[in-house]
């Protein structure tokens, strides 16, 4: 080797100068090699592209000085080339990992992260509307609003299928512009300590959103976004998918489903599609006709809905027949079912199973009787079945989705979701002998009542929770579950009770007790969450005005001596039980 020494001093200059050129920013980069062994031309890290496209549109070969990468927020792709100290910048929020690519979604964001610097963490929140011109545009808004606060976990977020519930029954306005004595009346009715509401309006070839926080204990606004906006894609295909003067449709939702038509999903069953004889008819109503004319005993119909139909209430009563079971479900995709008229829409007679299967929604409306009433026989829920949208009068009436007056029902999937009722918003078993609900999977959640928004037991009557959720119901008393006092028997054995209100005692469990009251009541699994131990997702009793009541049961209360605030997760148990003239017995992990 000629002159090793002088070889060996080129190449220290070498590395000197590649660490140079890895360390600073700015153009003095331009002429320095940044990755070792790969040519300037095409680095192997970096897509390949010419020289000539603006670093604005994503990340090009090193030659492009590093500065200019602030200057396009929504379109950058891919990291800068070298060790990380040069790696692109966008405009949305840092906070956020994922960049955003339109600035209707950005101006949403940065509107998400104003209220969470502006609202106490851990409060419930309402939101409630945004004002537009364009139906899909406030839709959109209010999803990505919804979807963002229950991502970053810092309120918790009443369900927009709860608005829904109430919104024939307490004759509230939330299309257009919202009072805000009407406002807070709704925020209230939730135990709710903040309400969101918004507009977007049209100045000349720009828009300008404004979003609001009012606090609903002082009526004071906690804080106000606003931002200007060009027109951008996603606001031009919302706005042409409504019908309105821009382009194209597109828009996706990833908040929890507002209405029905997105809340019932076609889902897989758990099982096998059951098998039977196939009910033929034109349309739902000549095939319940058929069955009326031509079930028999013994036997398993198979009764497909084809498209969205409405029908007449329908008795599932087959004088002498015994042990006929009829299945229902929708042909493909997800099929709506609707009433006509008031009425129970299916009611179970004796000696008749009725199953819901999947792609099946049987949905209600305002002033109407208990969706499915069982007389008599059993009802069974599977998996992509829904009941919604049933809103009885809160003074007078039992079971706003499902009403066991006489019989069984067994949940095995779906979803009970913004019904209503005095006792029972979900689901209310009657106080006869010998009546039982089991529910082993689904979802029973926003619903409203007085007494167990998701689920009311009177006397005499068990319920036994082997799984499933109970969530974001509301009530005075009992906003999951509310037992009566005589000879009820509550069973959890798995399954998860959380984010329930109720405005009196009970957030989550509420058990009656009095002179003659005979309860039992046994938790050995599942959880049932408290608001002590989670402000932000637990089960909570809290007042009208958005105050939390202390010793008052968030996750369960029996008696003042006999209540849990805190959490009781899947290793904790719980037993109650006995009357007053023979002692209570009670065991396991209460806090009182």
């Amino acid at each position: 080797m000629k002159n090793p020494i002088k070889r060996m001093g080129l190449m220290l200059a070498a590395a000197l100068v590649m660490v140079a050129g890895m360390n600073c920013g700015g153009p003095k980069q331009v002429s320095q090699t940044t990755i070792a062994t790969h040519p300037v031309q095409a680095p192997a890290t970096v897509r390949p592209a010419p020289v000539a496209v603006p670093a604005t549109v994503r990340p090009t070969p090193v030659a492009v000085p590093a500065v200019a990468h602030t200057a396009a927020p929504a379109s950058v792709s891919t990291p800068a080339p070298s060790s990380g100290s040069n790696r692109p910048q966008t405009s949305a929020p840092a906070s956020k990992a994922a960049a955003v690519d339109d600035e209707l979604d950005i101006a949403i964001r940065d509107a998400s992260d104003y209220l969470n610097d502006n609202i106490p963490k851990g409060s419930k929140i309402v939101i409630l509307n945004i004002e537009s011109n364009i139906a899909n545009l406030s839709e959109y808004i209010i999803d990505e609003l919804i979807a963002n606060a229950v991502n970053d976990k810092n309120f918790s977020v009443v369900d927009r299928r709860q608005l829904d519930a109430i919104q024939s029954e307490q004759k509230f306005q939330l299309s257009g512009a919202v009072d805000d004595k009407d406002a807070l009346a709704i925020g209230k009715f939730f135990g709710a300590q903040t309400i969101i509401s918004g507009t977007m309006r049209e100045i000349g070839s720009r828009y300008r959103m404004t979003i609001r926080a009012l606090s609903v204990q002082t009526a004071q606004v906690q804080g106000q976004y606003n931002r200007n906006m060009a027109v951008s894609e996603m606001l031009t295909d919302l706005a042409n998918s409504s019908g309105s003067r821009v382009a194209s449709n597109k828009p996706t939702q990833t908040a929890p489903a507002p209405a029905a038509t997105t809340t019932a999903h076609p889902a897989a069953p758990a099982s096998p599609p059951i098998q039977g004889i196939a009910v033929p008819g034109e349309n739902l109503t000549e095939k319940l006709a058929w069955l009326q004319r031509s079930a028999d005993s013994h036997n398993t119909y198979i009764v497909e809905v084809n498209a969205d139909e409405k029908i007449s209430p329908y008795n599932f009563k087959y004088s002498g027949g015994i042990n006929i079971t009829v299945v229902l479900r929708g042909a493909g995709v997800n099929r709506t079912v609707r009433l006509s008229s008031h009425g129970n829409m299916f009611t179970v007679g004796a000696n008749v199973t009725f199953v819901l299967e999947n792609n099946i929604t049987l949905h209600g409306h305002s002033g109407n009787n208990s969706l499915v009433l069982i007389d008599g026989g059993t009802f069974r829920m599977n998996f992509g079945s829904t009941i919604i949208g049933n809103l009885r009068n809160l003074e007078k009436s039992n079971g706003g989705g499902v009403h066991i007056f006489k019989g069984s029902f067994e949940m095995n999937g779906g979803t009970i979701t913004g019904n209503s009722a005095n006792f029972g918003g979900g689901v209310y078993v009657e106080n006869n002998n010998g009546n039982r609900f089991i529910m082993t999977s689904g979802n029973i959640s926003g619903n409203i009542a007085n007494y167990g928004g998701g689920v009311c037991v009177n006397n005499n009557q068990t319920f036994t929770m082997n799984g499933g959720n109970i969530t974001d119901n509301t009530a005075k008393y009992g906003g999951g579950v509310y037992m009566n006092s005589y000879y009820t028997t509550f069973n959890m054995k798995d399954g998860i009770i959380t984010g329930n209100t109720a405005r009196e005692y009970g957030g989550g469990v509420y058990v009656y007790c009095k002179s003659y009251s005979n309860v039992f009541i046994t938790k050995t699994r599942g959880t049932v969450t408290g608001y002590n131990s989670d402000p932000n997702n637990g089960n909570v009793v809290r007042d009208e005005d958005g105050n939390i009541l202390a010793r008052r049961g968030h996750a369960v209360f029996v008696l003042e001596n006999v209540r849990k605030e805190t959490t009781a997760g899947p290793g904790e148990e719980l037993s109650f039980s006995g009357s007053p003239g023979l002692g209570w017995k009670r065991a396991g992990a209460w806090d009182q």
